[in-house]
Order: C-alpha cells, then sequence, then structure tokens
C-alpha cells in the first residue's frame, strides 16, 4: 500500500494562516468566537489533499482529507494507467495584494505522475524536491505497480 501526502488543501500561505487562527482562538475570551477560530483555523492548518494506492487490490484513491482526519475521495481502478513517470512542471499560484497586482509565485516542485491511456491525464502519486528523486522514485513504483516508466 502507497499513501502519500501531495499537498496543502489551502497551499502554504493558507496553512500558516490556519496555525495563526488557530493560535489566536486559544487567547480570545469570548467563548463563541474563540470555537469559531479555532475550527476555521483548524480546517486551514490541517486539511491537505493525498493519494492511496492498493497494488494487492489493483486501485487508488486520490481523497482531500479534512481537518486532517476527514478523508474524501473514492476508490477507482488502476486498470486504465499505463505508465508513469518524474516530471518536472513549473506551478504557478495567483496571490492578490491590497494593490491589485497579480503577483505569480513559481514552484519547482516535481512530481511522480501516473499515466492514464490519455497522455494529458496525469495522475500524482507523489511530490518530490528535484527532477533525480522524481524519476527515483518513478523507477521504484513502476516496478511496485508493475507499469512502464515514460521518459
Amino acid at each position: 500500500m502507497i499513501h502519500n501526502k501531495l499537498d496543502k488543501l489551502f497551499g502554504q500561505a493558507g496553512s500558516v494562516l490556519g496555525w495563526l487562527l488557530l493560535l489566536v482562538g486559544l487567547f480570545i475570551n469570548k467563548t463563541e468566537i474563540a470555537i469559531l477560530f479555532f475550527l476555521f483555523g483548524s480546517f486551514m492548518a490541517l486539511s491537505y489533499s493525498a493519494i492511496q494506492i492498493d497494488s494487492n487490490n489493483n486501485r487508488y484513491k486520490f481523497y482531500y482529507s479534512l481537518f486532517g482526519l476527514i478523508s474524501l475521495g473514492k476508490w477507482k481502478s488502476l486498470n486504465g494507467i499505463d505508465g508513469i513517470a518524474g516530471i518536472s512542471p513549473i506551478i504557478n499560484r495567483s496571490s492578490y495584494l491590497s494593490e491589485n497586482k497579480n503577483h505569480q509565485i513559481e514552484s519547482d516542485d516535481c512530481f511522480v505522475v501516473l499515466f492514464k491511456n490519455n497522455p494529458k491525464k496525469k495522475i500524482p502519486l507523489k511530490r518530490c524536491k528535484d527532477l533525480i528523486e522524481a524519476k527515483l522514485e518513478a523507477r521504484k513504483a513502476s516496478h511496485l505497480l508493475k507499469l512502464k516508466i515514460i521518459h
């Protein structure tokens, strides 16, 4: 069984804001407002997306974990998946400042992805720090899942 966390649901900035809201919720004197801050902060800080692969039953589940506890997603068959690769995309995340200027935050994280019959359909399997690590992880997963490596 493979289980990998992929990304925070609200990104890095949203996660930090969630932890700040959690802390503010702990120090507020009004109980109702403190609970609201605590719940909203824990939702932002602890929620993430992930993938789980059950190679014994030939299935995978891409899901969202809310509050780090409740997972939402359904199992799908691995039958349509025919390849795996380590890729290096640039992820652009938009952020808007008070002056309404659009700023792009670039992240050069690499991913190990599964390919379906349609090459445009990619299923993220693991986030890696660099392309070499992604290629090595793709090789390991290809042996486990018996998939061909796409270069």
